[in-house]
């Protein structure tokens, strides 16, 4: 947020955000006409806890997150993401039924596209695959992909938004724009804030939350608990490739290997009921049939899609939390106590998303704890969250030495100037206020004691002085 330089705290405070309140973005903290019922199912699926942290509400009184919601396709069905895969000579064509943007009080935020594939022409099995694989780079993996377009679609083009298009063919990227999101997708988040500072912190691809009914494929596994893993079955290499986002060829081309990663990213409750999850690191797949209720589709893309936010938030957060010890442990030779207090607001902030963001439960529902903890598993939550508590540890035991230090300091400081000092104060002590009289004989000539005392006084101040230099060679 350009705020570098300053404590974590002020870093993530959402109300620095400055926002352009003439854009066609709008905070939505209501739900729109016709969502009332879908969102109580929500909430009454999620703890009471959670929503504070999955809500943009009005009364919130903890301002953890800022929700927008793009204002045109709430008024127009002729809003479209087109993929333009090579070798194809159309593009694919998907409506834009919504997008939304996150902020959330940890210095991260969510940019979300809402597409719906009414195109019965581009609906085949490897369709899907090649849109779910295109549709989600938003920067060449590989710098020479901008040439062979192996990874990334030749085009992305958004149509239908405030007259403007929002195009990327990925061809201005230089070997130098390392890490750098699609223009597109920094002018769209642009157009809501004018001092973000946009990094992808994750992955260079978008997360990918799709479903797809299919008879033929459902058919497959609904009878043979066998299919997605069983290497022998055709079923397993398509469900792969679904579920790991494989546009052309599966990933993994060892069979041992494979069928335990299918095994351990399968979610196979109600495969007899011809439903099957997937979820990977950078994926959340539903499979079914033609038939299946439109609740369960309703499920997937409210409760299992917030759920699937929710821990990438967790995991983006921790990255930024990583990030920002990286850069304050790098301060070591500023001044002690402006890091003191940088890495206090780390720490408070670190609590604060401890026990307000990363929970180790939502809800009470089976299905939903196994699936946070598969997506937690996915992700390594677990041993990241460990890790972090380890760096955070670690940085203030650090900055309790530096602290520690600097006060061993000055309170040597104070015993120099006290040691420095001890013999005139005994020597005056002991001469005390004496007149000038008692100091000069008859003659006009200092006394021997006069002399002697300032001998004694010269010799203490001397032996002082070795004192404290040898000290400051012994630190």
């Amino acid at each position: 947020m350009g705020l570098e330089n300053q404590a974590f705290s002020d870093q993530v405070n959402l109300d620095n955000i400055q926002y352009n309140r003439n854009s066609h973005w709008e905070r939505s903290q209501k739900p729109d006409p016709g969502e009332e019922e879908s969102l109580y199912n929500e909430k009454n699926y999620y703890y009471t806890f959670v929503h504070n942290i999955l809500y943009d509400e009005e009364h919130s009184p903890l301002n953890l997150i800022h929700h927008f919601e793009r204002k045109e396709p709430k008024l127009s069905n002729h809003i479209y993401y087109y993929i333009k895969k090579k070798e194809r000579n159309n593009p694919y064509k998907l409506i834009v039924d919504a997008m939304n943007i996150n902020l959330y009080a940890t210095g991260v935020g969510f940019l979300s596209f809402y597409l719906k594939n009414e195109d019965c022409t581009q609906n085949s099995p490897e369709d899907i695959l090649a849109i779910n694989q295109y549709g989600r780079r938003i920067m060449p993996p590989f710098f020479n992909d901008t040439r062979l377009r192996n990874e990334i679609s030749e085009y992305i083009r958004i149509e239908g938004l405030n007259q403007t298009v929002y195009f990327e063919d990925f061809k201005s990227y230089t070997p130098y724009d390392s890490w750098q999101p699609s223009s597109s997708i920094k002018k769209l988040i642009c157009e809501l804030v004018t001092n973000l500072s946009i990094d992808p912190i994750i992955d260079d691809r978008m997360f990918v939350a799709t479903w797809y009914k299919n008879n033929q494929l459902s058919q497959q596994f609904t009878n043979n608990a066998k299919a997605y893993f069983d290497s022998q079955d055709p079923f397993s290499d398509y469900w792969y490739r679904f579920l790991f986002i494989d546009g052309s060829n599966a990933t993994c081309q060892n069979e041992k290997m494979k069928k335990e990663l299918l095994e351990e990213h399968t979610y196979y409750r109600w495969q007899q009921w011809s439903s099957l999850y997937g979820i990977s690191k950078y994926s959340l797949v539903y499979l079914t049939n033609n038939e299946v209720p439109d609740y369960l589709i309703e499920y997937f893309q409210t409760i299992y899609a917030r759920m699937a936010e929710l821990v990438l938030v967790q995991r983006a957060s921790m990255l930024r939390f990583s990030g920002e010890i990286t850069k304050v442990s790098q301060l070591s030779n500023q001044d002690v106590e402006a890091v003191s207090k940088r890495v206090s607001s780390l720490y408070k902030e670190y609590i604060r998303f401890v026990n307000q963001i990363y929970f180790r439960e939502i809800t009470a529902q089976d299905q939903g704890i196994e699936m946070y903890n598969k997506l937690h598993s996915c992700l390594q939550m677990e041993s990241y969250i460990k890790d972090l508590d380890g760096e955070i540890e670690e940085l203030h035991q650090y900055i309790s030495l530096m602290e520690d230090r600097e006060r061993n300091k000055k309170a040597s400081l104070l015993n120099d100037i006290a040691t420095l000092f001890l013999p005139i104060t005994v020597i005056t002590g002991f001469w005390g206020m004496n007149q000038i009289s008692e100091v000069m004989e008859e003659n006009g000539e200092l006394s021997t004691g006069f002399i002697i005392q300032s001998l004694l006084l010269i010799i203490g101040t001397l032996c002082a002085i070795c004192i404290i230099y040898k000290r400051k060679r012994k630190l």
